[in-house]
C-alpha cells in the first residue's frame, strides 16, 4: 500500500462514522489521471466505502478543494452527485455505490446521452457563491508553468499567441454562468441502472455551461470557440499532468 493509503486509512478513529473496527481494502478501483480510488469495507457501518486520495498537488492544476467541497454538497442535494461523508485536504469519503462507469460507448449513444441531457442542464441552473471562472486567468498559470519547465516549443507558442485574443474576449463577453463540470468524461458518470450520478468536482466552478454540453454532444454548442477553449484546457493540462 502506498504512504498515502496508509495515512488515511490510519485517520479512521477519527471519521465521523460509526465504525466498530478499522475499514478493509477490498479494491482499488480504476482511477483518474490524478487521483486515487479504493473500495473499502466498513466494519459496524452497515454499508461499504469509497476512498479517493486527493493529488496531492491541487495548485498546479487549478485545483481549489474548499471550492470542491462546496460543489460535492451543492450537487448532492441537487440529486446529481453524491453525497461525502469525510473531507480533508487529503482525501475523502463516500458511501459506495453499485454502479457501473459509463464508457465512450455511452457517450456516443443517442438514448444514454438523452438520460444524461436533463442533468447536464439542471446542472447550469445552479448557483455557488463563487466568482464566475476567468478561463483567461485558468489558462495561464498552466501556460506559465509550462514555460518554466521549457515544455513550450515555437509552434505552440504562435497558436498560444493566437488563441490568447480570443480568450479574453470570451472571458470580457456578457454570459450567463452555471455551475459547470469541466471534466464531462465517462469516467465521471456513474449508472446504477435506475439513475446517473456525476462524481469528481475537482475542476468544477461558475463557468460557462456550453462547456459542459460541447463535452457530451460537440454538436450541440454553437459557439465555436467553446470547442477550441476545450481543446487548449485539454492540451495544456496534458503537458502539466
Amino acid at each position: 500500500m502506498s504512504t498515502h493509503l496508509d495515512r488515511a486509512l490510519a485517520d479512521w478513529p477519527g471519521w465521523p462514522l460509526p465504525l466498530s473496527a478499522p475499514p478493509q481494502v477490498i479494491e482499488r478501483l480504476s482511477s483518474g489521471r490524478t487521483n486515487q480510488s479504493y473500495h473499502l469495507r466498513a466494519p459496524g457501518l452497515g454499508d461499504d466505502l469509497i476512498l479517493r486520495l486527493h493529488y496531492p498537488e491541487p495548485e498546479r492544476l487549478g485545483i481549489d478543494r474548499a471550492r470542491e467541497l462546496i460543489i460535492t454538497q451543492r450537487t448532492a442535494a441537487a440529486g446529481i452527485g453524491r453525497p461525502v461523508w469525510h473531507w480533508s485536504d487529503a482525501y475523502s469519503l463516500f458511501p459506495f455505490i453499485e454502479a457501473r462507469t459509463w464508457t465512450d460507448v455511452e457517450f456516443a449513444s443517442p438514448e444514454e446521452r438523452a438520460r444524461l441531457w436533463p442533468m447536464i442542464e439542471q446542472l447550469a441552473t445552479l448557483r455557488i457563491d463563487q466568482p464566475r471562472r476567468r478561463y483567461s486567468d485558468y489558462l495561464q498559470r498552466y501556460w506559465q508553468q509550462l514555460e518554466a519547465r521549457g515544455a513550450v516549443d515555437e509552434s505552440l507558442r504562435r497558436a498560444w499567441a493566437g488563441f490568447w485574443p480570443k480568450l479574453v474576449a470570451f472571458d470580457a463577453a456578457d454570459w450567463t454562468a452555471g455551475l459547470v463540470h469541466h471534466d464531462l468524461i465517462p469516467e465521471n458518470v456513474l449508472d446504477t441502472g435506475d439513475r446517473l450520478v456525476l462524481i469528481d468536482w475537482e475542476y468544477a466552478a461558475m463557468g460557462h455551461p456550453d462547456i459542459d454540453r460541447w463535452g457530451l454532444d460537440p454538436g450541440s454548442v454553437q459557439t465555436a470557440f467553446v470547442g477550441e477553449l476545450v481543446g487548449w484546457i485539454n492540451r495544456l493540462w496534458e503537458g502539466l499532468v
